[in-house]
Protein backbone atom coordinates (compact mmCIF):
# COMPACT_ATOMS: atom_id res chain seq x y z
CA UNK A 1 0.00 0.00 0.00
CA UNK A 2 2.87 2.31 0.84
CA UNK A 3 4.43 1.97 -2.65
CA UNK A 4 1.08 2.78 -4.24
CA UNK A 5 0.72 5.89 -2.07
CA UNK A 6 4.23 7.00 -3.00
CA UNK A 7 3.46 6.60 -6.69
CA UNK A 8 0.28 8.63 -6.30
CA UNK A 9 2.15 11.42 -4.54
CA UNK A 10 4.82 11.39 -7.25
CA UNK A 11 2.17 11.52 -9.97
CA UNK A 12 0.48 14.50 -8.30
CA UNK A 13 3.82 16.23 -7.92
CA UNK A 14 4.62 15.75 -11.61
CA UNK A 15 1.17 16.98 -12.60
CA UNK A 16 1.65 20.07 -10.44
CA UNK A 17 5.02 20.71 -12.07
CA UNK A 18 3.42 20.58 -15.50
CA UNK A 19 0.65 22.92 -14.44
CA UNK A 20 3.21 25.40 -13.13
CA UNK A 21 5.18 25.20 -16.37
CA UNK A 22 2.04 25.76 -18.44
CA UNK A 23 1.13 28.73 -16.27
CA UNK A 24 4.65 30.16 -16.67
CA UNK A 25 4.61 29.92 -20.49
CA UNK A 26 2.36 32.96 -21.16
CA UNK A 27 4.37 34.97 -18.62
CA UNK A 28 7.59 34.19 -20.51
CA UNK A 29 5.98 35.10 -23.83
CA UNK A 30 4.83 38.43 -22.41
CA UNK A 31 8.26 39.09 -20.92
CA UNK A 32 9.94 38.31 -24.25
CA UNK A 33 7.67 40.75 -26.07
CA UNK A 34 8.36 43.46 -23.51
CA UNK A 35 12.12 42.89 -23.86
CA UNK A 36 11.87 43.22 -27.65
CA UNK A 37 10.04 46.49 -27.20
CA UNK A 38 12.64 47.71 -24.72
CA UNK A 39 15.56 46.90 -27.02
CA UNK A 40 13.79 48.63 -29.90
CA UNK A 41 13.38 51.74 -27.76
CA UNK A 42 16.74 51.70 -25.98
CA UNK A 43 19.20 50.64 -28.65
CA UNK A 44 22.99 51.00 -28.61
CA UNK A 45 23.81 54.64 -29.26
CA UNK A 46 26.35 55.46 -31.92
CA UNK A 47 28.74 58.37 -32.23
CA UNK A 48 26.98 61.55 -31.10
CA UNK A 49 26.63 63.98 -33.98
CA UNK A 50 26.84 67.67 -33.18
CA UNK A 51 25.10 70.42 -35.11
CA UNK A 52 28.23 72.38 -36.05
CA UNK A 53 30.35 72.02 -39.17
CA UNK A 54 29.58 70.45 -42.55
CA UNK A 55 26.93 67.69 -42.42
CA UNK A 56 27.37 64.07 -43.57
CA UNK A 57 27.06 63.84 -47.32
CA UNK A 58 29.03 67.02 -47.97
CA UNK A 59 32.36 66.77 -49.77
CA UNK A 60 35.29 68.42 -48.03
CA UNK A 61 37.28 70.53 -50.49
CA UNK A 62 40.99 69.65 -50.55
CA UNK A 63 43.00 71.58 -47.99
CA UNK A 64 46.81 71.39 -48.03
CA UNK A 65 48.39 70.89 -44.59
CA UNK A 66 51.73 69.95 -43.06
CA UNK A 67 52.24 66.97 -40.78
CA UNK A 68 54.43 67.12 -37.67
CA UNK A 69 57.44 65.86 -39.62
CA UNK A 70 56.91 68.37 -42.43
CA UNK A 71 55.19 65.97 -44.83
CA UNK A 72 52.77 67.72 -47.21
CA UNK A 73 49.26 66.27 -46.86
CA UNK A 74 45.78 67.06 -48.12
CA UNK A 75 42.69 66.91 -45.92
CA UNK A 76 39.58 66.21 -47.98
CA UNK A 77 39.40 66.04 -51.75
CA UNK A 78 39.70 62.96 -53.94
CA UNK A 79 41.79 60.04 -52.72
CA UNK A 80 42.76 56.76 -54.47
CA UNK A 81 39.74 54.59 -55.29
CA UNK A 82 38.50 52.52 -52.36
CA UNK A 83 40.30 54.68 -49.80
CA UNK A 84 38.53 55.60 -46.59
CA UNK A 85 40.05 58.03 -44.13
CA UNK A 86 39.28 58.54 -40.46
CA UNK A 87 39.98 62.07 -39.29
CA UNK A 88 40.44 61.82 -35.52
CA UNK A 89 40.67 65.04 -33.52
CA UNK A 90 42.50 64.45 -30.25
CA UNK A 91 44.47 66.24 -27.55
CA UNK A 92 47.23 65.08 -25.25
CA UNK A 93 45.51 66.85 -22.36
CA UNK A 94 42.25 64.93 -22.91
CA UNK A 95 42.13 61.59 -21.04
CA UNK A 96 39.44 60.21 -23.37
CA UNK A 97 41.61 61.08 -26.36
CA UNK A 98 44.48 59.14 -24.80
CA UNK A 99 42.15 56.19 -24.23
CA UNK A 100 40.82 56.31 -27.80
CA UNK A 101 44.14 56.47 -29.66
CA UNK A 102 45.14 52.79 -29.25
CA UNK A 103 41.52 51.76 -29.87
CA UNK A 104 41.43 53.79 -33.07
CA UNK A 105 44.79 52.40 -34.23
CA UNK A 106 43.53 48.83 -33.87
CA UNK A 107 40.18 49.73 -35.43
CA UNK A 108 41.59 51.28 -38.61
CA UNK A 109 44.04 48.41 -39.02
CA UNK A 110 41.21 45.86 -38.91
CA UNK A 111 38.90 47.91 -41.14
CA UNK A 112 41.62 48.93 -43.65
CA UNK A 113 40.99 52.64 -43.07
CA UNK A 114 43.65 55.35 -43.24
CA UNK A 115 44.05 57.24 -39.96
CA UNK A 116 44.87 60.93 -39.82
CA UNK A 117 45.11 62.47 -36.35
CA UNK A 118 44.59 66.20 -35.89
CA UNK A 119 44.91 68.60 -32.99
CA UNK A 120 45.71 72.14 -31.92
CA UNK A 121 48.09 71.79 -28.95
CA UNK A 122 51.73 72.89 -29.01
CA UNK A 123 54.05 70.95 -31.31
CA UNK A 124 55.97 69.71 -28.26
CA UNK A 125 52.81 68.24 -26.72
CA UNK A 126 51.86 66.59 -30.01
CA UNK A 127 55.33 65.07 -30.45
CA UNK A 128 55.04 63.67 -26.94
CA UNK A 129 51.65 62.17 -27.82
CA UNK A 130 53.06 60.67 -31.02
CA UNK A 131 55.97 59.09 -29.15
CA UNK A 132 53.77 57.77 -26.35
CA UNK A 133 51.34 55.95 -28.64
CA UNK A 134 53.67 55.05 -31.50
CA UNK A 135 51.87 57.26 -34.00
CA UNK A 136 53.43 58.22 -37.31
CA UNK A 137 54.46 61.91 -37.29
CA UNK A 138 53.62 61.96 -41.00
CA UNK A 139 49.98 61.19 -40.10
CA UNK A 140 49.53 63.82 -37.39
CA UNK A 141 48.53 67.37 -38.25
CA UNK A 142 48.72 70.17 -35.68
CA UNK A 143 46.53 72.94 -37.08
CA UNK A 144 43.81 74.78 -35.11
CA UNK A 145 42.20 76.18 -38.26
CA UNK A 146 40.94 72.79 -39.47
CA UNK A 147 39.04 72.12 -36.27
CA UNK A 148 37.41 75.55 -36.43
CA UNK A 149 36.42 75.09 -40.08
CA UNK A 150 34.84 71.71 -39.32
CA UNK A 151 33.04 72.92 -36.19
CA UNK A 152 34.95 70.70 -33.77
CA UNK A 153 34.31 71.91 -30.22
CA UNK A 154 34.60 68.69 -28.20
CA UNK A 155 37.12 65.84 -28.22
CA UNK A 156 37.73 63.17 -29.28
CA UNK A 157 35.82 63.76 -32.51
CA UNK A 158 35.94 61.65 -35.68
CA UNK A 159 34.91 62.08 -39.30
CA UNK A 160 34.88 59.19 -41.75
CA UNK A 161 35.61 60.24 -45.35
CA UNK A 162 35.21 58.16 -48.49
CA UNK A 163 37.51 58.25 -51.53
CA UNK A 164 35.75 61.33 -52.92
CA UNK A 165 36.29 63.30 -49.71
CA UNK A 166 32.62 63.02 -48.79
CA UNK A 167 31.77 62.90 -45.09
CA UNK A 168 30.22 59.48 -44.56
CA UNK A 169 29.51 60.02 -40.86
CA UNK A 170 30.88 61.98 -37.95
CA UNK A 171 30.52 62.37 -34.21
CA UNK A 172 32.02 62.32 -30.75
CA UNK A 173 33.68 58.98 -30.03
CA UNK A 174 34.68 57.53 -26.69
CA UNK A 175 34.67 53.76 -27.38
CA UNK A 176 35.14 51.27 -30.19
CA UNK A 177 31.39 50.92 -30.74
CA UNK A 178 31.21 54.61 -31.63
CA UNK A 179 33.90 54.13 -34.29
CA UNK A 180 32.06 51.09 -35.64
CA UNK A 181 28.85 53.10 -35.84
CA UNK A 182 30.52 55.46 -38.32
CA UNK A 183 31.24 52.54 -40.65
CA UNK A 184 27.73 51.14 -40.16
CA UNK A 185 26.29 54.53 -41.08
CA UNK A 186 28.09 54.36 -44.41
CA UNK A 187 27.01 50.78 -45.08
CA UNK A 188 23.33 51.42 -44.29
CA UNK A 189 23.07 54.83 -45.91
CA UNK A 190 22.02 56.42 -42.61
CA UNK A 191 24.07 59.28 -41.20
CA UNK A 192 23.64 58.01 -37.65
CA UNK A 193 22.45 55.01 -35.67
CA UNK A 194 19.55 57.13 -34.46
CA UNK A 195 18.30 57.81 -37.99
CA UNK A 196 18.59 54.09 -38.76
CA UNK A 197 16.42 53.24 -35.76
CA UNK A 198 13.85 55.85 -36.72
CA UNK A 199 13.53 54.27 -40.16
CA UNK A 200 12.90 50.78 -38.76
CA UNK A 201 9.33 49.49 -38.51
CA UNK A 202 7.89 49.62 -35.02
CA UNK A 203 8.28 46.42 -32.99
CA UNK A 204 5.05 44.58 -32.32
Amino acid sequence: MAPASSLAVLAWAQALDWLLLLALAPVLVLLFRRMRYLFAKVAPVGALMTSGGPPPGQVLPPRPVRALDGTALTVGGTQPAGTRTLLLFVSGTCPISRKMLPIAQDFVRREAIALLCLGDDTDAMQHELVARFGLAPARFVNDPEIGRELGIDKLPFALLLDASGRIVAKGLVNNREHLESLVVAGETGHVSVQSYLDARPRAA
